[in-house]
């Protein structure tokens, strides 16, 4: 295993007392071009400040271009088959080094931790940190924390009662994410870290992996030896991959984890329920438990679906009402006869891909499938 934090975060630093217990396994990427402490390993980036003026984040800024020009260098440092573990927050150039590796590794297990900018940091930041994270694919798993959360324990509440909060949080649950990590099979994975059962949860199963009563099984320390982990198979054997697009549908259909995850399972289980309701069909769905960066979608919400899809294609096509949903809304009752589709766009929503997402609707189920 191998951790990653950068010199720039605020809580995920090398003053943070909590990774002494991994000091071995950790790497700090200095971003600020200068070494900044003996404690643990580090890798300095050859950023060179220029002026006063203030850098922007993300690409343009100039400490991201000094680290991505040396990102081959940084990726040999993670050696080969690793669980390589990002601890970011809200700091947007904590992100910086997944960013530049995420696309050049081809043998590691990448993991990314990471909490949200508070509400007091203003939205254009929160936004800036989102699109940070607007590609996730290469991630085997992913944690994603509100800091907010943390805020709500206060009357009133300080910047440095929100840090400590926060830092003092992911110290205490610092080894069951370890652990997790550790005691991930390959098989279930990409993962995402479920704070009702605190757990990692696998993206394909969703609702059916989680355990709420595992919610207090939270780990007092790690119950593994942290090392790195020295590999030379891949440098002996060289490894044969399929060759281009012999996988591509379960690259397309691969679940990818999204820090508004849960938002996008409630939106989608409301329209499911409005569309049952609209065509009187005999309709239950159970509220899924999960607190964390879901794909938005799972085997329970796949298996509503196709439920739907079965029962409408009993109705005649004349007689089907399909809603019109506002994803702003909820419980919306407003409803369209199909003669409308294609004629405008639906909140937001282009004609053709309302089209399209109708006719996924009404396409014909194979006969093994037919028994709800």
């Amino acid at each position: 295993m191998r951790i990653i934090i950068t010199d720039t975060g605020r809580i995920w630093n090398p003053d943070n007392p909590f990774l002494e217990a991994v000091k071995d396994i950790v790497l700090v990427v200095c971003l600020n071009g200068k070494k900044i402490t003996n404690k643990y390993e580090c890798f300095v980036s050859p950023y060179k400040p220029i002026g006063m003026g203030v850098d922007k984040y993300g690409v343009e800024d100039t400490k991201f271009k000094a680290i991505a020009s040396v990102a081959k260098e940084l990726n040999d440092e993670l050696w080969y088959h690793e669980d390589v573990v990002f601890l970011t927050d809200n700091e947007i150039t904590t992100l910086y080094p997944f960013d530049v590796l995420k696309d050049k590794n081809e043998f590691n297990r990448f993991h990314l931790v990471t909490s949200s900018p508070f509400r007091f940091e203003g939205k254009k930041r929160l936004e800036k940190h989102s699109r940070m994270l607007n590609d996730l694919s290469s991630l085997t798993s992913f944690l994603y924390y509100d800091s907010n959360t943390i805020l709500n324990e206060f009357e009133k509440p300080t910047m440095g009662m929100a840090y400590k909060g926060v830092t003092d949080y992911f110290g205490k649950i610092l080894p069951t994410i370890l652990n997790g990590i550790n005691e991930m099979s390959y098989e279930d994975t990409p993962c995402y870290f479920d704070f009702s059962s605190m757990t990692y949860v696998s993206l394909k199963k969703g609702f059916k992996d989680i355990d709420i009563t595992k919610s207090d099984n939270i780990a007092n320390e790690l119950n593994f030896q942290p090392y790195r982990n020295l590999s030379t198979l891949g440098l002996v054997i060289p490894p044969s991959y399929p060759e281009a697009y012999e996988d591509i549908h379960e690259t397309i259909e691969r679940p990818v984890s999204r820090p508004d995850g849960k938002q996008v399972c409630n939106l989608l289980r409301e329209q499911r329920i409005q569309l049952a309701k609209a065509n009187n069909i005999l309709f239950e769905s159970v509220e899924c438990p999960s607190t964390g960066p879901c794909a938005g979608t799972c085997a329970k919400c796949d298996a509503e679906a196709e439920y739907l899809r079965r029962q409408m294609k009993k109705i005649p096509e004349d007689k089907r009402v399909y809603p019109q949903f506002d994803p702003k809304c909820s419980g919306t009752d407003v409803t369209i006869d199909k003669g409308s589709i294609g004629e405008g766009e639906v909140f937001g929503q282009p004609p053709w891909l309302t089209e399209l997402l109708y006719k996924k609707w009404e396409n014909e189920v194979d006969d093994k499938n037919e028994e709800v």
